[in-house]
């Protein structure tokens, strides 16, 4: 099971206040957890950052396991007189949980909390009577505001904000820390990617900095576990998920049939899913002359709101499972998978 260690940093990314555009925060997280694991620390030019484990191997290919980092949230576009603020959501937001939600708002300076009221014309309510005194507060419009949710382990699960957006993050943190004294023929970049709520744009500018022959994409995937529709797929407590399709990418299938077969060799406990969403695998897999990808990810429930929540064991059979495939990678084997398809 889990180790206090591991929840302590999931704690630490969950609750960093980073909407798409305003990163900075958890990839200095990122950054700092990633460097006692790795050669060196590289950047895209949007903020996406990287550990990256050098090969011996001259012109070694190069292996990308991503991630990103930006969770959805609001952004205030204007303080009214009488002191509440109006705002626009950035990526998802699940509306039914807004109403009488507490908010958390990152200024220039620090943090402001803050509530919402109204439920079909939805305003920022910050105690305040006045834009004078919201102004004084150090709010500003184009702020990051975030709904409050506490980092909360629940017997089997962890309920907090942002676990849609960090536990890839933390995957990646650990698997880089699993393979620290590992040797590869191959350059492995470990990290995460900027503003993928808003369209997987990070993916985008991290794959043309890394140019890998290989791709890796970490995360989560919308739960239904408690949707009593017949076709129910993505289960909590089910294990890893080999995911076969999603709107953005159709995944090579020797890495889907390396993973099942891993799962199955090590008793790892895996569920097949499908979606209609999409995330980096959408650019990563086709940018360039292409590059074979596999999603690794668990099943996340309630997405896009303050209670987000996640099973413990499934986060171990993802991390074992992904630890094992990057451990057996070799130069063969990534051209065996790009020359799988032909």
């Amino acid at each position: 099971m889990i180790m206090s260690e591991t929840l302590k940093i999931l704690n630490t990314l969950t609750q960093t206040i980073s909407i798409s555009g305003d990163e900075k925060n958890v990839g200095k997280c990122m950054a700092q957890y990633l460097e006692p694991y790795c050669d060196e620390i590289v950047y895209d030019n949007l903020g996406s950052v990287f550990g990256v484990k050098k090969s011996k191997k001259e012109n070694a290919k190069r292996v990308l396991v991503i991630t990103h980092m930006d969770e959805s949230g609001l952004m205030i576009t204007k303080i009214n007189d009488n002191g509440s603020a109006e705002f626009i959501e950035i990526g998802k937001i699940n509306k039914q949980y807004l109403p009488g939600s507490r908010l958390r708002v990152k200024t220039k300076t620090g943090e402001v909390n803050a509530f919402v009221v109204g439920t079909e014309k939805m305003v920022i309510d910050f105690g305040t009577y006045s834009k004078e005194e919201t102004l004084a507060l150090g709010v500003f419009v184009g702020d990051s505001v975030v709904v409050d949710g506490p980092f909360v382990k629940v017997q089997k699960q962890c309920i907090s904000k942002a676990l849609e957006s960090r536990v890839g993050c933390l995957m990646a943190v650990e698997l880089l820390k699993a393979v620290r004294d590992k040797e590869f023929d191959f350059d492995l970049y470990v990290g995460a990617c900027v503003m993928e709520e808003v369209g997987q744009r990070g993916a985008t500018t991290a794959t043309g900095l890394v140019k890998p022959d290989l791709g890796v994409v970490l995360g989560c995937k919308i739960a239904k576990t408690l949707d009593e529709k017949d076709q129910s797929v993505g289960e909590l407590g089910k294990g890893l998920l080999v995911s076969f399709y999603d709107k953005g990418m159709m995944p090579n299938r020797g890495l889907l049939d390396a993973l099942v077969q891993i799962c199955k060799e090590e008793d790892i406990a895996y569920q097949h899913y499908y979606s209609m969403d999409l995330n980096e695998g959408a650019w990563v897999h086709k940018l360039f002359a292409g590059c074979p990808t596999l999603n690794v990810s668990i099943a996340i429930q309630n997405a896009y709101s303050a209670i987000e929540s996640m099973d413990l064991n499934d986060y171990d059979c993802a991390k074992k499972a992904l630890t094992v495939f990057v451990e057996h990678l070799n130069e063969e084997k990534i051209q065996e998978f790009k020359e799988s398809n032909r």
